[in-house]
């Protein structure tokens, strides 16, 4: 092993053989306020620095064991470190090793073609931050803080915008979880979820994000906006037969039309839990209750989840709409995926807008509505109200 820098937190770990790809990506980490630790042979790879690090890059063609067979080693040591491959195979073969590393388990956080950009590496590291992997307090929380988070109302809720891409104006916000520790720290998502999950409290954590964002949506519909609010449900919520009814409690508490409050359901986890959690989609689809298929094109049965599925919504997944200005097969991924949502009559949200050019070709494209860093980081509910009490134009 070679150290490109001495290693301080936040830490990059670089798996590649060849040495100046290898440099040029520790360059760039330190360009972008990471340290960096380069492996050269998936044989002298240190599990314990890889769950050390914000962030892996790890190159396909390595000595020893490739990068998929590596990715099989790590996802059975339950690795949690975000992931991102390099590579100069072809774009169909990068994503199919992507497809295999979230089969394992992995967090696979994007892919990098060589040659790449600066800008595609930037975007890559800067996404990173929306995963909670370049906060001070990166480390998972344990089950008791999660637990504490809950009992002390310490779970806020944080809105990202959605756009009409047309018109350019607000249509919704989705509620994103957001824990705050007694020190005032905020933890994103990636900290917290799958400690939430193996505590058996997401089911709690879900409930508490419906009341909050409903809360929210009551205010601004009394102040005369007429948004919607998505709410991420997971699939395991799903497995319980008394969701919907909660859910009608929920609607008739709040007084709020069904169409005004979306649940967003992410396609790869629906799969894991598809069988159990159909009847519950069957009732939820009988109360008139709006879904949303999330990340989709991520997962390998998405047209049989859209003919199955009561949803009125496509959320086309962040990793395709990250290149679609550089890379041919996700620009026809978005633009097939596009043409598939309005001809079944749904709605179509672009995930991860970065950048002018990326929602230029999305409007282009006819894709309805967009999200994303380019229009607005997720903001908490007092700086909602300050910003977007009197509309929002762009």
């Amino acid at each position: 092993m070679g150290a490109c820098e001495t290693p301080t937190l936040p830490t990059a770990i670089v798996i590649d053989d060849m040495p100046e790809m290898a440099q040029f990506l520790c360059d760039l980490c330190r360009a972008c306020g990471l340290e960096s630790r380069r492996f050269a042979d998936s044989r002298e790879v240190d599990p314990a620095k890889l769950r050390e690090a914000v962030v892996v890059f790890l190159d396909l063609t390595l000595p020893g064991l490739d990068g998929v067979e590596l990715m099989r080693v790590l996802g059975g040591q339950r690795l949690r470190t975000p992931i991102v491959l390099v590579s100069g195979h072809d774009h169909c073969t990068l994503e199919a090793a992507a497809a295999a590393g979230r089969e394992c388990g992995l967090r696979i956080h994007g892919v990098l073609h060589k040659p790449f950009s600066i800008p595609q590496f930037e975007r890559i590291v800067n996404s990173l931050d929306g995963e909670g992997a370049l906060t001070k307090a990166a480390e998972m929380v344990d089950p008791e803080a999660v637990r504490l988070a809950l009992e002390t109302n310490a779970i806020e809720p944080y809105f990202q915008p959605k756009i009409h891409l047309d018109r350019l104006e607000v249509v919704g916000f989705e509620a994103l979880a957001r824990l705050r520790l007694p020190n005032g720290d905020i933890l994103l998502p990636g900290q917290f979820i799958d400690t939430a999950a193996e505590a058996e409290l997401l089911g709690r954590l879900t409930d508490r994000m419906l009341v909050l964002a409903l809360d929210a949506w009551r205010d601004w519909s009394q102040k005369g906006m007429d948004w919607t609010v998505s709410v991420n449900i997971p699939a395991s919520r799903l497995e319980d037969v008394r969701f919907p009814d909660q859910l009608e409690e929920l609607y008739e508490l709040w007084n709020i039309d069904r169409s005004r409050l979306i649940l967003e359901i992410t396609e790869t986890e629906l799969l894991d839990h598809y069988g159990h959690a159909m009847d519950t989609l069957a009732r939820l689809a009988m109360k008139r209750v709006a879904l949303s298929i999330d990340d989709f094109g991520t997962g390998f049965s998405s047209l049989a989840q859209l003919k199955r599925l009561p949803c009125v919504e496509m959320k086309i997944d962040k990793s395709f709409v990250d290149d679609i200005d550089s890379n041919e097969h996700s620009e026809v991924i978005v633009r097939k995926s596009i043409e598939l949502g309005r001809e079944l009559g749904l709605t179509v949200t672009a995930e991860g807008i970065e950048t002018q050019r990326q929602a230029d070709l999305l409007r282009l494209m006819g894709c309805d509505y967009g999200q994303g860093y380019f229009i607005s980081r997720p903001e908490p509910r007092a700086r909602i109200n300050s910003t977007y009490a009197e509309g929002f134009a762009a």
